[in-house]
């Protein structure tokens, strides 16, 4: 090689890929370092997704998390289209993603849509054309690449980045990069997921475990099933995502307004892309105060999820509109690390608000009941606090939880409150009555239930030492909360020196109208006819200026 040009041309393209593997590796540390940086697996799903997409100078970056019974990969974050449709993808050999993920390898695609490219690396390989259909992009270049588990070899995600913007195939520096990408992840990952315990996946109804083996081969959407079962035409559910778009409302919101979809048509497409059992919104459920505590409402929103029951079979019950998102952040078994066996439960969004409603209350009323009972003590203790101490804390965080008690009950209807102390370790039950029925609002721990009473006998001038005896009495809720409300107390004692209570909400309120009553026209005009006869003798002896 003589030629001092070509050798200077040489040298040239040699330092311009030694600064361009500079550059890429700069900017792939600074991603590792966000990533490090993050403290739950969804932050750095979220928080690194753009840049990684600028890493490799691409349009569109979908990344995939395995799900919990390691047979499909759920997309979680997409980066370069208009909109976001969730999808489940079997690990088989009938799509990119699907492939990668079996084999673990890295696919470097020129052209997706080039079926003798794809043969060249499998017979049976082929390109999801339909989800391009759907979403109105064109694919082309592709760099799918797998996040495996360093210790067990065992497979987290998939990242699949699409089209380079100079229009050229992915070069050899970014299969390069997405390999140190793709361990860095795997690092990640597993540092913030709770270390492999056998947790028990929920119990699905056998006609849930069909639907899930037979569409394990096609691409699965949240609503799919209301497509398949002719409830809502496809282009009718595209038409509710644009509405979604244009609005901003939840889809489900959309489906059910616009398109008079039924609650439970929804409820079964979500049972079954889940693969979990549905649970409806039950208005006498009693709130887990137990498992509750240590759950604020505004992180309970937030997140999305929140526990309902424990039981022997099922272990801990979680519901959730999202149960993939919460099954892939791990965080239930973080917040909740003595419980071995976790059930999970879909719902719908406004069944799930509605669930929140029910169990942190919607009133003007700061903070939480689970904050309040904590704040007064410990559990274990059987309290013996006095009139006078009570008194002298007149903003304690036992004045709050009473003010909360009664104006929960007042905001959801309530005609009385019945307050049920239980002897010995029993709590004390806090029930509402609507409409003649009693649902279930609270449990009080044990070593509350004397502080209650006595607050309340304070409240309406009753003697708090007298236990033995029936008393009763009313309370002006304007002097302790923000309603101009009365409420007439009666106390009763019961076994083992508990006193029960009921408290009846007299709402002060306008006189109703004739017409309002809800009167058939027959009873609404006799009534009137039997008015005007009582009224009349009275009327005709007033002077006329009365009348």
């Amino acid at each position: 090689m003589n030629d001092p040009a070509l050798v200077q041309d040489i040298e040239a393209a040699s330092l311009a890929e030694m600064g361009n593997k500079l550059a890429f590796s700069k900017k792939l540390q600074a991603v590792a370092n966000k990533i490090h940086a993050a403290h739950n697996i969804d932050e750095i799903i979220l928080e690194v997704s753009e840049d990684i997409c600028s890493i490799f100078e691409a349009e569109n970056l979908t990344i995939y998390v395995t799900t919990e019974d390691n047979s499909s990969i759920v997309s979680k974050v997409k980066i370069g289209l208009n909109e976001f449709k969730e999808l489940k993808l079997p690990i088989n050999l009938q799509s990119m993603a699907g492939y990668v993920a079996s084999h673990k390898i890295i696919l470097n695609i020129a052209d997706a849509y080039d079926d003798a490219e794809l043969q060249k690396i499998s017979p049976k390989l082929r390109f999801l054309k339909e989800v391009d259909k759907k979403t109105g992009f064109h694919t082309k270049q592709m760099l799918v690449f797998p996040i495996v588990n360093l210790q067990d070899d065992s497979l987290m995600g998939v990242v699949q980045v699409i089209n380079t913007l100079s229009g050229l195939p992915f070069p050899s520096i970014c299969e390069e990069g997405a390999q140190e990408l793709a361990k860095t992840l795997a690092i990640a990952f597993n540092n913030r997921r709770l270390s492999p315990e056998v947790v028990n996946q929920p119990k699905v109804a056998p006609n849930l475990v069909e639907q899930r083996e037979v569409q394990l081969d096609v691409v699965k959407a949240k609503f799919d099933m209301l497509v398949t079962e002719g409830i809502i035409s496809g282009a009718e559910l595209e038409l509710a995502q644009r509405s979604v778009r244009k609005k901003n409302k939840d889809l489900e919101e959309v489906l059910m307004g616009e398109f008079q979809i039924s609650g439970a048509d929804i409820g079964k497409s979500l049972s079954a892309f889940f693969a979990v059992p549905l649970e409806n919104y039950k208005a006498d459920r009693i709130k887990p105060m137990d498992l509750l505590k240590k759950l604020k409402h505004d992180y309970v929103l937030a997140n999305g999820w929140m526990p309902i029951d424990e039981s022997k079979d099922e272990g801990l019950i979680i519901l959730t509109p999202d149960p993939e998102k919460v099954k892939s952040s791990r965080i239930v078994n973080n917040i909740f690390p003595r419980h071995a066996k976790i059930s999970y439960k879909v719902c719908l969004r406004r069944d799930f608000y509605k669930t929140v409603e029910l169990f942190y209350g919607v009133s003007g009323m700061s903070g939480d009941i689970g904050d309040m009972l904590t704040a007064l003590g410990g559990e274990d203790e059987e309290s013996g606090i006095g009139a006078e101490d009570i008194s002298a804390a007149a903003d304690n965080e036992l004045v709050k939880l009473v003010n909360k008690i009664i104006i929960d009950a007042y905001n959801q209807g309530a005609s009385d409150i019945h307050i049920e102390p239980y002897p010995d370790k029993g709590k004390t039950e806090v029930r509402f009555r609507k409409d003649g029925t009693l649902f279930n609002y609270i449990e009080v721990p044990p070593s509350y239930r004397n502080p209650l009473t006595a607050r309340i006998k304070i409240m309406c001038d009753l003697d708090i030492s007298e236990r033995r005896k029936p008393q009763d009495d009313k309370i002006k809720f304007k002097k302790y909360g923000p309603l101009d409300i009365e409420l007439r107390v009666a106390t009763i004692p019961t076994a083992g020196g508990m006193e029960d209570i009921v408290m009846r909400i007299l709402a002060g309120g306008k006189p109703i109208p004739l017409d309002k009553l809800g009167l058939s026209v027959h009873n609404n005009k006799k009534l009137k006819e039997l008015i005007a006869q009582t009224l009349w003798p009275v009327l005709r002896l007033r002077p006329h200026w009365l009348r």
